[in-house]
């Protein structure tokens, strides 16, 4: 007689297997949404101010709790003054790797053995890989690069100015680009339509500089120091994306600047062969070696 109640009072078994029906869908709308959220987070680019990146910066900022000011954190102080004074943080943030990624670059020339284009295409190149993707901004490269070369071989017997022959690239740079925006969609690249006039001028900048080796000097030399400009400025793409470097820039910007100003007194001073010297000499430094 007493388990009767107990029976009652104990929901059936298959009340609660339509609980958990009616739940799961909720918690699996709510993984996923979750799960959106991170990969939108993730997929930030930093050039953008964006809420994702706003949160993501600002949270940084909040681990840490700062002492008295002294010289030792007054650029702490001054990142945080200007957050108060509406800077955008991934603006810092850029604007505190730019050094870094040019001390990288000045890395590849000295130690390595890359020429390039000197140190300030890179480094632009790279914040335009930021700001169209690495993938999207690869495509505009070569399609532009396409169009110069094109443009070489077509113009190479017409005897004008320097830059009457570059205003007429930029004309047929314009309508590669143009054609890349319309058939882009087309042919499954919808991202491309989202690429700015920003990162577009800077990759004519480069070709230009493509343009004056090709016509100054050879065509192999233009190529090598294209190619070369473009591994370094993916490389920098991806300093520029690292999260950690983001986080120490700043959390610690002095020590991060006082690394900088080291390594280029360092690298100011390197005299030995570069890397990609030694298989060149590698006969006489064998030579050389006691037996």
């Amino acid at each position: 007689f007493l388990a009767r109640p107990a029976e009652a009072l104990s929901p059936p078994a298959n009340l609660s297997q339509k609980e958990e029906a009616t739940a799961s869908p909720e918690a699996s709308e709510t993984a996923e949404a979750s799960e959106a959220a991170e990969k939108a987070k993730a997929a930030a680019k930093l050039t953008e101010t964006t809420e994702e990146v706003k949160g993501r910066l600002e949270s940084i900022l909040d681990k840490q709790k700062l002492g008295p000011l002294t010289a030792t954190n007054f650029i702490k102080y001054a990142i945080r003054q200007a957050a108060k004074m509406g800077i955008p943080l991934n603006t810092i943030v850029l604007v505190f790797l730019v050094p870094v990624a040019a001390t990288l670059i000045a890395f590849f020339r000295y130690v390595v053995g890359f020429s390039g284009f000197g140190i300030f295409t890179p480094v632009m190149i790279s914040v335009a890989f930021i700001a169209t993707g690495l993938g999207q901004g690869l495509i505009l490269f070569l399609v532009i690069l396409s169009v110069a070369i094109l443009f070489r071989f077509l113009t190479r017997h017409l005897r004008i100015h320097f830059l009457a022959r570059m205003s007429l690239l930029l004309l047929f740079i314009s309508w590669g680009v143009f054609g890349l925006f319309y058939f882009g969609p087309k042919a499954g690249f919808s991202q491309v339509a989202d690429i700015s006039i920003f990162p577009i001028l800077i990759m004519i900048l480069l070709v230009e500089n493509f343009m004056e080796i090709l016509i100054g000097k050879s065509r192999r030399e233009a190529f090598q120091m294209t190619w070369q400009t473009l591994l370094v400025a993916i490389v920098g793409y991806y300093l520029f994306n690292w999260s950690w470097l983001q986080e120490q820039v700043l959390l610690h910007p002095e020590p991060i600047f006082l690394l900088v100003i080291l390594f280029n007194l360092f690298l100011g001073r390197y005299t030995k062969l570069r890397l990609s010297e030694y298989p060149r000499f590698w006969p006489i430094i064998k030579s050389k070696k006691p037996s």
